[in-house]
Parts: C-alpha cells; structure tokens; sequence
C-alpha cells in the first residue's frame, strides 16, 4: 500500500515508522525544513519537505497511485485544505487528525473516509480505565456531549424480565447482544441476566444509567 502522510509531528513519524515496519510504502511530508532533514534520517522512508497541500508537492510524492493520504498536522485548517486537495485526485481512502471538536461536522461534509479527533481519543481512554465493572464505553459522540456505551444486567438487576420500553428514560436502548446474537431494538422486548446492552445516551444521564444495571 503507497500511503503519503502529511505532517512529520510524533503522530506523524509513528504512524510512518509502524507502516514501514508492516513493508508499507510511505512517503511524509513535512513543512519545517529542518525537521524534514532529521525525519529522513531516523526513517526508512522518502520525507520530503513542502506543504502537503501543494498539489505540486503531492505529485512529487506519486499521489495519482496512492491508496491513502493521512493528513495529521496540529492545525485542522490545513489538514482540511490537504483533504481537499487529495479528494481532487479521486484518492480512495482519506484520513484526517482533527484537533478541535467543534470542526468534526466540516471534515464529515467534504466526505472523506475518516476523521479521527486526538482529543477525543485520548480522553476516551482515560475514561474507558475509570468505568465500573460491566460497562465499555465504545464511543463518547455529539460533540462529547453523548456516549455510546455497553452494558451488562448484572444479576440481580433491575432490568431483569422489565420491558425496553419501561426502563428508557433520556436514553436508547439501541439492541441487545444474547448469547451471540444480536438482537435490535424492540419497544416490548424483555431483558434477561448477562444480557449486553447497547446504549445511547446523554453524558449527565451515563451514571443514573449505570445505576440502573
């Protein structure tokens, strides 16, 4: 896979170095001049220095035959102007870093493969270490003012044998997963012990929830 990244930060180099190491060919791009040289030294791969929203730059790094751009600079507006770029030349798969979340709704318009909010994933698994026992926090969504989350009816649970319908209150109880079978949502279906839960729910809402399983 030919997979140019743009931006020579730690997450930069890191994610080039794990790609040279699985035999990926991977070329960076990196503004600074200076940080461009020492990349090319510490990496087995082509680093080139320029601004990776430069089309000229992008066909220096052979984009018309890349599989993927990651555009992973700290600054969105860039890496938003280096996905537009990339999309022009029709590239299949396009990812993005995206450091505020107040700029995830402009990445999910332009329409690229994904966006990934560093913030966002660094508190997530923060919070995954602090969550009680029987529940995962899958996604935390909605500008962080949601979770997705599973979760376990436990034994002796007040869920047990209640009715979807009579538990929901500011939450969704998305589907149920029972003995390897995924089963969606049904207003009236009742829960069983060691039942998982799939949950949607307001942040203020996830303890009262917890509570209640």
């Amino acid at each position: 896979m030919h997979v140019i990244i743009a931006g020579g930060g730690k997450l930069g180099e890191a994610l080039a170095n794990l790609l040279v190491n699985e035999k990926h060919d991977v070329v960076l791009i990196e503004k600074d001049e200076k940080v461009s040289e020492e990349l090319a030294e510490r990496l087995d791969a082509l680093v080139l220095h320029g601004d990776a929203s430069d089309s000229k730059i992008l066909k220096d790094a052979n984009i018309e035959k890349s599989d993927a751009v990651v555009a992973m600079t700290g600054d969105d507006k860039t890496n938003l102007m280096i996905c537009e770029v990339a999309k022009s030349f029709k590239v299949s798969s396009i990812v993005s870093r995206i450091n505020r979340v107040t700029n995830e709704g402009i990445f999910v318009k332009l329409g690229i493969t994904a966006s990934i909010n560093t913030t966002t994933s660094a508190i997530l698994a923060f919070k995954k270490v602090l969550e009680k026992p029987g529940k995962r926090l899958v996604n935390l969504v909605a500008g962080e003012k949601a979770e997705v989350f599973e979760m376990l009816v436990s034994e002796g649970s007040q869920a047990i044998d209640k009715r979807i319908r009579e538990m929901e209150k500011n939450f969704t109880i998305a589907a149920i997963y029972r003995n390897g079978e995924i089963m969606l949502r049904k207003p009236d279906k009742r829960m069983q012990e060691d039942d998982v839960l799939i949950i949607f729910a307001p942040l203020e809402e996830a303890k009262r929830i917890e509570g209640m399983f």
